[in-house]
């Protein structure tokens, strides 16, 4: 046994090695009984003096188990249950992919959540999100999770403002495991109103759906060393996961919107409203559109002349994920231990979208054979409003509407890859007995890159437009380089079928890359003392005072690099808001840090315990990139009281100040052109009150907002709800300030054994929040009910008066960064731990076993913005909508959120619990929405259980949303997290069966 153990050891340290984690030998002349410098990781301080302590800090912690009889194996799938989490980037999200999975905690927004494994900060998820991407993280390796809400700087440094998720994974692994699960998404469809909405426009009403598929197996191989003093694991897994696109689901089978209440192609005031961005065209004579039989009538939109968009969207992306995790440590001698972590991550998915159109105004000439003699309105006469003498003199019209799906060339795709390396090595121990050190090094390293397909490219669409009659009777473009084919979209065949070729769609179309990398790295090191050794300590208490002392080196670098194409201004590819420019920049930065935890009184009468704690961290930042170099200086800082009357009660308290530097996206990103959502404007159907040819407002009132007398009445409206908005960077922004205050009370009553529950009260603001300044929403309301410049000066129509994208780069809502808002949240987070044998409740209920009760919760009391200087606020807590998307995720804020997990520990070798996940109902946040008022309160039950077949081989399997509830519909919700007229990362869009099964040799 003894020669196995050593071969073992020796083939997981030379693997290990091989990859760059050093397990030196140098026990031969140690005592192998010795104990390993073991050191529990306590999140929310690095201090080990006395981690007996009752902490300050209101902390949820989550055991890797409850992953486990879940059967999750993405972490996103995992944290976002939990009811201080609000949605991030995730597998659901397609339309503004980032390709990564993130975290976002108490709705402050996911930049603003610092995520840890075992201590130790992630990078950048990628060049395009600052935030932290959690597919670094082995799910199946998670010991647990401690989430911290609020606060952390003074501990973690930058970033630690809405909290802190610590993953601890399992550093003592022994033996061989292999796991391999499975899982299916089931929806029963079948709704009445959104089924008679699809039929009344015309679309496929779907049938029960099973779909979703995906695959995982995962192999964990752990030996220790053979005298005790180190420990060598290897973890790898692969991950399929297949699409499901909306088609499948009845309230996403078509792009939904409001309609009037007699509209024939609607149903209850809906229907399938889609995109206006088809077979429609447009100039100084009107709009019209084009019927199945090539007739053009005037545009009137409405589910009969918009395109359905909805089906061909993905609301789970399909994707391949492939893990590499090691990690060892081992201890030289019993004062000194080296340690190494090596993580590598890749993943591959594919975002699917609606296909593109001619989006946007085209200069189109006027003796273009294709626009001639039309049925019905006239092209070129009528809508186009070209003269016999401009027809005949080939004059070119500006900025006309020509917009065509390309249903001919298929959908648009992004395949997103991300690639993720992280290295941690040190080496901490002690020295004169009493004072702990290490020192450590980490690297990280990411690359993407979006391959975008199946879009038009601008140049080519508008080449296409330009064609003449070359004296044969062929058609053909005035600039017939590079292959230009004449698209033909104003004609349609004899029996209706589309006259646009491959051809035409082959020239059309084009690739675009974009490739970013991030590198980050950060060395660091630290030493504490129990200075109660030295009879430092309250004389009230027989503990002795902590102390730590610190300092860490931080540098990130991100370099983003779009081709040629994507950094056309105004957008290469028609299907874009606008250009992606190249971005480069650094942030370094410098910091110490300190802890102290005094314990002023222990065991006596109303204190057995009554701790003071305090951090603090100075760090210096330099900025570079964009040709500007900037400096800045911060500090942090916590202050904690800890007292507990009775072993049965105790009280917790904190203020923190924390900051958050700005990242180099934020600084150094290029002016570019966003897409946001506005929603049904008050007293109306459209989404521009100044739009169409009765517009809902009177011309006074729509001139604010740039409207002329010519343009008024002619005014195409927002397509789809997506407005315009010009965005970027600010190299000279400063650190955001929040403030935390915290106050507890945790109670485990002697008289109830294991019973534990806690109470806290959170309240934190950050200020000089990096925002974008009102949203595209807040910036029309409130040009139009008042006036005020400020708000008008942030609007600009483009040319022929629209809001609509696509029309220029020089229009649209101003949002550029800047240390202009306020974000605020606070509430009452509550957690109840119960277990009990059944025989307590009754003698005959004695031989089943135990029940274990897990409830976590959070009564959100408010989640507020402040936009600019003087904003009164909104307030999202309870409310969802567009008017909350620009500070938070744009999700529903629910004022009441749980989890409840009921665990059957049974005396038979299985076990089975129910969880119970509830979301209170939300008011939309434009109350006059009365169709839309609210989305009701909603719960999902989860069944799961496992079975112990023999010794080494477990079963688990499951129903998640075991009744199928379905999603709520929000018509106006809007990407990344609106998506298929719900919030597919916050509500379930179906049931989810799984089974695993789990062997240890």
């Amino acid at each position: 046994m003894q020669t196995k153990q050593l071969k073992a050891w020796a083939l997981a340290s030379t693997l290990i090695t091989s990859m760059g984690l050093a397990s030196p030998a140098f026990a031969q002349e140690s005592d192998e009984s010795a104990e390993p410098a073991d050191r529990i990781v306590v999140t929310g301080s690095r201090l080990q003096t006395n981690p007996n302590l009752a902490a300050a800090n209101p902390i949820l912690s989550v055991t890797g188990e409850e992953a486990d009889i879940r059967g999750n194996v993405r972490i996103e799938d995992f944290v976002n249950i939990l009811p201080q989490v609000f949605a991030g980037q995730a597998g659901e999200v397609s339309n503004g992919a980032s390709g990564t999975a993130n975290l976002n905690l108490r709705g402050l927004g996911a930049n603003r959540t610092l995520v840890l494994i075992d201590g130790r900060r992630l990078p950048y998820g990628s060049s395009q999100i600052s935030s932290a991407n959690l597919d670094i993280i082995p799910a199946q390796m998670v010991q647990r999770v401690d989430i911290l809400t609020g606060g952390a700087s003074a501990v973690y440094g930058s970033d630690a403002v809405g909290g802190v998720a610590n993953f601890i994974l399992v550093d003592d692994f022994e033996g061989l495991q292999i796991e391999a699960s499975t899982q299916i998404s089931n929806a029963p469809n079948g709704n009445n109103l959104w089924d008679n909405v699809l039929r009344a426009g015309g679309q496929t009403v779907p049938e029960e759906a099973w779909d979703g598929e995906e695959f995982n197996i995962s192999a964990t191989l752990g030996v220790n060393a053979p005298n005790g003093r180190g420990n060598a694991t290897l973890f790898a897994s692969f991950e399929r996961r297949e699409a499901i696109t909306q088609d499948e689901r009845s309230i996403s089978g078509c792009a939904l919107g409001q309609t009037d209440a007699d509209d024939p192609f609607g149903f209850g005031s809906f229907g399938c409203v889609g995109s206006g961005n088809f077979r429609a065209f447009g100039g100084d004579g009107g709009f019209g559109f084009q019927e199945e039989d090539g007739t053009i009538v005037p545009f009137v939109g409405g589910p009969a002349q918009t395109y359905n968009f909805g089906p061909l969207n993905y609301f789970q992306r399909p994707s391949e994920r492939l893990q590499f995790y090691a990690r060892s440590h081992y201890d030289i001698t019993d004062d000194v231990r080296v340690y190494a972590n090596l993580s590598f991550t890749n993943n591959t998915s594919n975002a699917q979208i609606a296909e593109t159109a001619s989006f946007g105004s085209w200069d189109i000439n006027c003796d273009n054979p294709l626009i001639q003699g039309t049925p019905g309105l006239d092209i070129a006469t009528d809508l186009f409003e070209c003269t016999a003498a401009e027809i005949a003199n080939g004059t070119i019209k500006n900025s006309l509407f020509a917009s065509h799906r390309n249903v001919e060339g298929g959908p648009r795709n992004s395949d997103l890859e991300n690639s993720a390396w992280r290295f941690v090595g040190g080496i901490q121990g002690t020295f004169a007995e009493h004072w702990d050190w290490e020192a450590f090094y980490q690297y990280s390293r990411t690359d993407d890159t979006q391959i975008s397909k199946n879009d038009f490219v601008v140049g080519n669409v508008q080449q296409a437009f330009l064609a003449v009659d070359d004296g044969t009777g062929n058609v053909v473009c005035t600039d017939p380089s590079g292959g230009c084919v004449p698209y033909n979209i104003f004609q349609r065949g004899p029996n209706g079928e589309s006259l646009v070729t491959e051809a035409m769609t082959d020239f059309l179309q084009g690739t675009g890359i974009i490739t970013g990398e991030t590198e980050q790295s950060l060395f660091g090191a630290s030493i504490q003392s129990d200075l109660g050794n030295y009879g430092v300590s309250s004389p009230w208490s027989d503990l002795g005072v902590g102390f730590l002392v610190g300092f860490e080196i931080r540098e990130d670098e991100l370099k983003r690099e779009p081709d040629e194409i994507f950094q056309v201004d105004g957008g290469g590819f028609t299907g874009l808001g606008g250009a992606t420019k190249p971005v480069q920049g650094s942030v370094e930065v410098t910091e110490f840090f300190s802890e102290v935890q005094v314990p002023l009184v222990t065991g006596a009468e109303f204190a057995e315990e009554l701790t003071f704690s305090a951090q603090y961290r100075y760090s210096d930042y330099t900025t570079d990139g964009s040709g500007v170099t900037n400096e800045f200086q911060t500090d942090s800082y916590a202050l904690q009281l800890a007292w507990a009357p009775t072993e049965d009660i105790r009280f917790r308290g904190q203020f923190q100040q924390s900051v958050r530097a700005p990242n180099i996206i934020e600084l150094f990103t290029a002016r570019d052109v966003g897409l946001p959502n506005l929603s049904t404007f008050a007293g109306g159907t459209t989404f521009d009150p100044c739009a169409g040819a009765t517009p809902t407002l009177d011309l006074a009132t729509c001139a604010r907002t740039g409207v002329t007398a010519a343009q008024y009445g002619g005014i195409l409206d927002v397509i789809s709800g997506q407005t315009q908005s010009i965005t970027g960077g600010n190299p000279n922004l400063q650190p955001e300030t929040a403030e935390t205050i915290t106050l507890g009370v945790v109670l485990t009553p002697n008289f109830v054994d294991n019973l534990s529950i806690s109470i806290d009260y959170f309240d934190i603001t950050v200020e000089d929040a990096i925002g974008t300044g009102p949203s595209s929403q807040t910036i029309l309301n409130e040009c139009l009910a008042t006036g005020e410049a400020f708000f008008c000066s942030l609007v600009t129509r483009a040319d022929n008066g629209t809001l609509a994208s696509g029309f220029g780069t020089d229009y649209g809502f101003l949002q550029i960064n800047q240390n202009v808002a306020e974000l605020s949240t606070s509430g009452v987070d509550v957690q109840v731990n119960y277990s009990f044998d059944l025989a307590d409740v009754s003698e005959m209920l004695g031989e089943y076993g135990g029940v274990r009760i897990d409830y976590a919760a959070t009564f959100l009391d408010s989640l507020n913005e402040i936009a600019f200087a003087g904003d009164s606020g909104i307030e999202c807590a309870g409310f969802f909508g567009n008017g909350c998307a620009s500070g938070f995720s744009g999700t529903p804020a629910s004022e009441y959120r749980h989890r409840l997990m009921a665990t059957w520990d049974t005396p038979w070798p299985w076990e089975a619990a129910v969880t119970w996940r509830h979301f209170s109902a939300t008011d939309n946040d434009n109350s006059a929405d009365t169709l839309e008022p609210d989305i009701p309160a909603i719960g999902y039950i989860d069944l799961t259980g496992n079975y112990q077949v023999t010794d080494s081989v477990l079963l688990r399997g499951g129903i998640l949303n075991a009744a199928a509830e379905q999603a709520p519909v929000f018509t106006s919700a809007g990407p990344p997290f609106g998506n298929g007229n719900t919030f597919p990362t916050v509500f379930d869009t179906s049931r989810v069966f799984f089974a695993s099964v789990t062997a240890n040799f």
